[in-house]
């Protein structure tokens, strides 16, 4: 991606080649066509002229250039974005995209709102990859991030973290209204049957909350150890990290 700093030099590296290539294209311009003028004088108002016609031009095509670059530009960054926050295989925001959420999440939240972190992670996912293929497990991943998706609030923000593991963060939410939405997401997933050769799974979920001056890292810490204590408790379940 190139930074609003690289893009700067390189217009400036584009201004300065061009009119140092006019500058000396115009003086040997001058030198080969009126070489047998005598004339300093009379040389040095053609070299100006030459210049000045040469340098209006040069404004002129550099300042196409630059709305061309500027727009070409916004492309490859919003396209170098996409690549390097998105999760190739779902679809989902990645790891990336949340580590730069992360950042930047006691600014763009509400002073006064609570919100929810959840860890959700696919029981023995790694038996249905022995068993029925890494296709199928790849099927399973992106069938589950769809249907994350539709459970979800618009607002909300959901990630593939890593391997078949996932993460919700419930910005603006009383506990119990999270606590509910993430039970209802574990029923639908162990109700549903996923087209992946007819495969059922379930997930166990790790659930942990915060407030105005609580740091979401040491929420997300806290959700972590939740889904432990959910795998620990034989699977299948919702576990609430409790500070008390």
């Amino acid at each position: 991606m190139i930074s609003h700093q690289e893009k700067k030099r390189l217009i400036y590296k584009i201004i300065f080649i061009v009119i140092s290539a006019l500058i000396v294209l115009s003086v040997m311009r001058v030198l080969l066509l009126h070489y047998d003028v005598s004339d300093i004088s009379l040389i040095y108002s053609l070299i100006f002229k030459e210049l000045f016609f040469s340098v209006s031009s040069a404004i002129f095509i550099i300042a196409i250039l630059y709305l061309f670059i500027e727009k070409e530009i916004m492309r490859v960054n919003s396209k170098a974005v996409t690549y390097a926050f998105t999760d190739a295989l779902t679809g989902l925001n990645n790891r990336h995209y949340l580590n730069d959420f992360l950042e930047k999440f006691t600014s763009i939240r509400k002073d006064d709102s609570n919100f929810a972190v959840v860890f959700i992670d696919i029981d023995r996912f790694k038996l249905v990859n022995d068993t029925l293929g890494h296709s199928t497990g790849d099927c399973i991943l992106k069938s589950l991030a769809l249907s994350l998706q539709s459970l979800i609030r618009p607002g909300d923000t959901l990630c593939r973290y890593g391997g078949e593991e996932f993460v919700i963060i419930f910005c603006d939410i009383f506990k119990q209204d999270a606590l509910s939405k993430v039970e209802q997401i574990r029923d639908s997933i162990e109700r549903r049957s996923f087209e992946c050769k007819e495969q059922k799974i379930t997930i166990s979920a790790g659930i942990s909350f915060g407030s105005r001056d609580d740091d979401i890292n040491e929420v997300m810490e806290h959700s972590d150890r939740a889904l432990y204590m959910a795998k620990d408790a034989g699977r299948n379940c919702v576990k609430v990290y409790n500070l008390a």
